[in-house]
This record gives structure tokens, C-alpha cells and sequence, in this order.
């Protein structure tokens, strides 16, 4: 039994947080691909990218190697209409979180696009929205 009302109260909250926490985030599965000799596996948390809709992109490496650096975006392989935004390194999960704004109106063809820099090589990838 509590005997105390701010410590039960601190327990619901804090029971709370942690439940809304564990279900409240849903990513969708994009795929695998290859940007120079490795393989990333795409996900986005967020809506489905669309006219300026904002999503978040994160993209992990398959073999655990880290890039120095991930920039992604939503559009054609001219960066002209989009923008590159650069992803943040997640140390919990492995992978880069990249909050990307897609350009209004959407370009027709349009795909998820990444560059990654590793050793002071950039390789650009591609693959489909979902």
C-alpha cells in the first residue's frame, strides 16, 4: 500500500509515459537497399510521404557499420525542389532519425533518396514511398 498521494499519483504518471510510450510509436517497414557497398534498411515513423507532408525517415545500417554522415529527402534525384536535411545518429537504436518536409507540390516519380558518407565516400540511394 502507498502512503503517500504524490508518490501513488508519480506512479500513474509515471505508469502512464511509460505505456503510451511503448505503443505509441508505429514505423512502416520501406525496404532494403544498397548505397555502395552497403545495405540499409528504410523505415519512416510518421505519415506517408505526400505534398508537404512532414515524415521522419530512419535509415540503419544491416551490417551495424556507422556512416558519418546521412542526408535524405522526398523528391526527384535533383535536390532543387526538396532539400537535403541531414539525419542525427540515434546511439540507442543504430540507426539516423532525418525529420524531411516533402516539397509541395510532389514531383511525379518521386522516391525516398539518402546520401551516405562513409571514410570520405558519398553514395546516393533510392527507394519507392510507402
Amino acid at each position: 500500500m502507498l502512503t503517500s498521494p504524490r508518490l501513488f499519483l508519480s506512479s500513474l504518471i509515471f505508469a502512464g509515459i511509460a505505456v503510451s510510450g511503448a505503443c505509441g510509436t508505429s514505423a512502416t517497414d520501406i525496404g532494403d537497399v544498397e548505397a555502395g557497398t552497403h545495405s540499409y534498411h528504410v523505415a519512416r515513423e510518421g505519415a506517408e510521404p505526400a505534398a508537404g507532408v512532414s515524415t521522419q525517415l530512419v535509415f540503419k545500417p544491416n551490417d551495424g557499420v556507422k556512416a558519418d554522415s546521412i542526408y535524405g529527402w522526398v523528391g526527384l534525384a535533383d535536390v532543387a525542389m526538396s532539400g537535403k536535411v541531414l539525419a542525427v545518429y540515434d546511439p540507442n537504436d543504430g540507426d539516423f532519425d532525418d525529420d524531411v518536409t516533402c516539397p509541395s507540390p510532389l514531383p511525379a516519380g518521386a522516391l525516398i533518396y539518402f546520401d551516405v558518407t562513409l571514410a570520405g565516400v558519398t553514395n546516393t540511394a533510392s527507394i519507392a514511398i510507402k
